[in-house]
């Protein structure tokens, strides 16, 4: 610290060393803030948690959850670190797809978290073909839909759909599907982002209902990013159903940009799924598939 004046600190654990710890992140947090006027830009993240609770210790440190997601929005900002492959150069590892890192990307950021993706080199530092082209289309995706993720913050619900993500590390893989919903804001805007393009060409919003309340989601222009035309769209009792242009920007998500006035969702942020009985008429609950644990209960 002080001979390079890092900007992050991530330990992959809780802090270290006790009050020796204590005092190191003290003075990462303090020269930082003395290089910026007074202001703290420095980021430390790290596991720490309470041994008796297992709940995370807040204070000291960002919460960083690896290869993981929140179920839900959380109040203080977190991460998720996670890798396009392995963690180091690894030819018998699959790389991921490209729609699980934007789709994995927007689901945290609906929930206040950020992303560290790792990007896996070769020895001698180039890159194999796979993962230049993901980057590309990376790239590409963030020319249309950087704005819904940029300088944003989550909205009162974090999004809606049929699939409900449950929260902890090393839970990653998910099969989002366009009617998975997720929100983010920025000033007035709220941004709506569908995690794959929505059939028929037609956005449902359930969240968006018209209510008995006048003033409440009175919404105006509706436009597609990418796109410069304002959209037409229907907001009935059940859903605000927007229209979209047959030639889609991208296939990996739909994000529309919204203005209105008093916009507060009106129906619950997830639709669970069923569990239905099995062949015998049994009813399986196992404690491990539970969305509430412990003091959330």
């Amino acid at each position: 610290m002080e001979h390079y004046q890092p900007d992050f600190l991530y330990s992959d654990g809780g802090l270290p060393f006790g009050e020796v710890g204590r005092t190191l992140v003290a003075d990462f947090y303090n020269r930082n803030m003395a290089a910026h006027g007074g202001k703290l830009e420095a980021v430390y993240t790290c596991k720490s948690f309470n041994a008796g609770t297992g709940e995370f210790r807040a204070g000291s440190c960002v919460q960083d959850v690896e290869r993981g997601v929140m179920p839900g929005i959380n109040p203080l900002p977190w991460q998720t670190d996670t890798s396009v492959g392995d963690w180091f150069y690894n030819k018998h590892w699959k790389y991921q797809p490209i729609d699980w890192t934007v789709h994995l990307l927007v689901d945290i950021v609906s929930k206040n978290g950020n992303l560290l993706l790792n990007v896996v080199l070769r020895p001698d530092g180039t890159l194999d073909p796979e993962v230049e082209t993901m980057l590309g289309q990376l790239h590409g995706w963030f020319a249309v839909n950087g704005e819904a993720i940029y300088g944003t913050r989550p909205w009162l619900v974090y999004g809606e759909g049929p699939l409900r993500v449950k929260g902890g590390a090393f839970k990653e893989d998910f099969n989002f599907s366009a009617k998975d919903i997720r929100f983010t804001t920025k000033g007035k805007t709220l941004y709506a982002i569908a995690l794959g393009w929505p059939a028929e060409n037609k956005f449902v919003i359930r969240a968006l209902a018209k209510t008995g309340d006048a003033e409440r989601n009175k919404i105006k222009p509706i436009e597609l990013l990418g796109e410069k035309c304002e959209l037409k769209f229907t907001q009935t009792a059940d859903a605000l159903t927007v229209e979209l242009p047959v030639g889609k920007p991208g296939a990996l998500t739909c994000a529309l940009r919204i203005t209105g006035s008093n916009l507060q969702p009106v129906t619950p942020p997830t639709t669970s799924s069923a569990i239905l009985p099995d062949a015998n008429g049994n009813l399986c609950l196992p404690a491990k598939a539970a969305g509430l644990h412990g003091r959330q209960l």
